[in-house]
């Protein structure tokens, strides 16, 4: 049974995107405190918002579990129950869950952190990897304009629209002796003069008129061990250091060009 396509906003999230964003729940929590310090009250407080959104999709609260445990239940819980939650429950969970955790990214001991740098590239393909690179590019709320995934199993969500990379790790790898180059991987935006370990879920930025707002580290896929000697594509997982490739949801659409600036949006 094809499943109904929910419209939350500027965004519209088919049946298979409104699913796999209720699954990756407990992963996009997991994601925001990733490597930060955040107060034990924020912490929590912004646990219970979540929760208080996805227990009634999930028809359970599991009050047991730890944040992360509890939030990957009922993500889990409410993908499975999809077709039978309310509607106006589901568009409402898929519109206030960001609320929390950019509270998280605030709290967080890197909020004040600012980051800047320039667009290096610009890349777009129909589907599948490498993408081929162009000097500009129009961006709306799903992403690069003419610009595909092949599959929309892990991709293509609305808070994937965009998906970023550092030219400085992908330079370090082929110096290496990876046969990787910018676009390799699938990102759409390279930047460069960026310092990529302050790139963190929850991040608000500035891509020339275009503002987007950083929503979860990309998870390597086995499509990318081709560009590793020996097939390592871990490599690029936030979970190996500051080397991941980082999606983002489009906040004000527009065009960008190699060599617009990125700065952070206060």
């Amino acid at each position: 049974m094809a499943r109904a396509t929910i419209t939350v906003d500027n965004y519209t999230y088919e049946g298979v995107d409104a699913h796999r964003t209720l699954h990756n729940l407990g992963e996009l929590w997991a994601h925001h405190v990733h490597g930060r310090t955040i107060t034990p009250d924020v912490m929590r407080r912004c646990a219970d918002e979540l929760v208080t959104l996805f227990a009634p999709l999930a028809d359970d609260d599991s009050p047991e579990l730890a944040p992360s445990e509890q939030l990957s239940y009922l993500g889990e819980q409410a993908a499975k129950r999809i077709d039978d939650v309310n509607p106006l429950q589901l568009e409402r969970a898929l519109r206030e869950m960001w609320t929390p955790l950019a509270a998280l990214a605030s709290d967080a001991n890197d909020a004040s952190t600012s980051v800047s740098g320039v667009v290096a590239g610009l890349f777009l393909s129909d589907g599948g990897v490498p993408k081929t690179a162009v000097d500009s590019v129009e961006i709306g709320f799903r992403g690069v304009i003419g610009d595909r995934q092949a599959t929309r199993q892990h991709h293509g969500r609305p808070w994937q629209a965009l998906c970023l990379w550092s030219a400085e790790v992908v330079a370090d790898l082929a110096a290496a002796g990876h046969p990787i180059r910018p676009g390799s991987a699938g990102e759409n935006i390279s930047l460069r003069g960026v310092e990529w370990s302050k790139m963190r879920p929850g991040t608000q930025v500035r891509l020339g008129d275009v503002h987007i707002t950083l929503t979860a580290y990309a998870i390597p896929c086995y499509k990318n061990k081709q560009w590793f000697t020996d097939g390592d594509y871990e490599r690029m997982s936030h979970e190996r250091g500051d080397a991941s490739r980082l999606y983002a949801r489009v906040d004000q659409p527009g065009r960008v060009s190699v060599g617009d600036r990125l700065q952070t949006v206060a």
